[in-house]
């Protein structure tokens, strides 16, 4: 069921609960059938999951929270195909959504910043201080590029993680968002302080968490924004649920064995 909340200032209002698979199939089959319109809106939604509607800065703007690239893909193909400019559904605002692709959430998904404060969340998440090797990770002043099992590029933006076999514990670290970077509570509905996690490494290629301790889940939606991953292997942990081979856009190899999950999608 999904729930809307407002935050304590009343500045925005969020969407929770918004990624539906089923009804996903169902709206967007009648988005194609009927090339634009609303059913192209609840396609959106459904698909590619929840977003807040406030101000930022002083205007009314969207900020896409699950998969803000997958509402990119989807915002460009009602438009493109159909001529169609998506519209929030769930908050029932009476405004077009906001381009998803726009320089001010591109510019978000890109900042190295982000990243690291992924990373460290990330490691509070999965009980980073009884790891093997947390080499580089607690010391505040080394470039996170340096740290244990990270690979980045030139412009220090993640593109490997190699954690195998390194006593990693908790729940698949998607998003860690009823935490901050230092492992602190935060409240739900104070995203831009608790949205860190992998699906924050836009430009990650290769992920290998293979023979670990990672229980729970997997939230699959937000890796479609990881649109250069290639390499997914969390083989040998405690994983339970579904799993979807098409973990993101360019993948062409995962491993999920040695777990226990019930189900493929």
């Amino acid at each position: 069921q999904v729930q809307i909340i407002t935050n304590v200032l009343g500045s925005f209002n969020e969407t929770v609960g918004l990624y539906n698979e089923c009804k996903c199939d169902f709206w967007l089959g009648l988005c194609q059938d009927m090339q634009g319109g609303e059913a192209c809106d609840y396609a959106a939604e459904y698909c590619c999951g929840d977003y807040i509607y406030g101000y930022v800065e002083g205007d009314e703007t969207f900020r896409y929270l699950n998969s803000p690239q997958c509402y990119c893909d989807f915002y460009n193909y009602a438009n493109n195909e159909f001529g169609h400019l998506l519209k929030p559904r769930a908050l029932g605002v009476d405004k077009d959504f906001t381009n998803p692709c726009d320089g001010l959430e591109i510019d978000w998904m890109t900042n190295p910043i982000v990243e690291r404060e992924s990373l460290m969340a990330m490691y509070n998440a999965t009980n980073g201080q009884n790891w093997t090797n947390n080499a580089g990770w607690t010391d505040g002043t080394t470039d996170h590029c340096l740290w244990y099992g990270i690979d980045c590029d030139a412009d220090g933006h993640v593109v490997g993680i190699d954690l195998k076999d390194n006593n990693l514990s908790g729940q698949f670290p998607v998003y860690t968002r009823n935490i901050d970077s230092k492992g602190d509570p935060v409240l739900k509905n104070f995203w831009e302080y608790s949205k860190y996690g992998l699906a924050n490494l836009y430009k990650l290629e290769t992920l290998e968490l293979a023979n670990n301790k990672l229980t729970g889940t997997i939230e699959y939606r937000p890796l479609y924004n990881l649109r250069d991953l290639t390499w997914f292997d969390v083989s040998g942990n405690k994983l339970s649920g579904e799993v979807d081979a098409l973990v993101a856009p360019s993948i062409s190899y995962v491993a999920f064995g040695d777990n226990s999950f019930t189900s493929m999608r």
